[in-house]
């Protein structure tokens, strides 16, 4: 599994998270580099939690990063905020934040916008 994550670039926890991930939605079967770097932010956002594949036909864009990976965001109906990565209109990341972690969610969001975004 080391050469694997050294391979890929990304953290042991972001491996295990992508192992998880269901197949209703196309996954990605390629992750850009900086893409990488923002699934590991992502993840480090109090209260992430996986998010279903369901919603992200659902999610919307917001903005692009600059290896052309759309961050798109879906609210369900109770109001809680879910975070997909796609590139090439597969699924890359999902995850979702309770209420109380939503300002920590939208400050990881400004800050991947600000350091990986066109």
């Amino acid at each position: 599994m080391e050469g694997f994550n050294k391979a890929l670039g990304i953290s042991y926890e972001a491996i295990c998270w992508l192992k998880e991930w269901n197949t209703e939605a196309e996954i990605a079967n390629y992750i850009p580099k900086t893409t990488r770097k923002v699934v590991d932010e992502l993840i480090n956002t109090s209260g992430m939690t996986l998010a279903h594949s369901r919603d992200f036909k659902r999610a919307t864009p917001i903005f692009t990063l600059d290896d052309e990976t759309v961050v798109k965001h879906f609210i369900n109906p109770v109001q809680v905020k879910h975070i997909f990565l796609s590139h090439n209109d597969k699924m890359i990341f999902g995850g979702y934040v309770g209420w109380i972690h939503n300002a920590d969610l939208n400050n990881t969001l400004s800050r991947i916008r600000r350091k990986y975004a066109n």
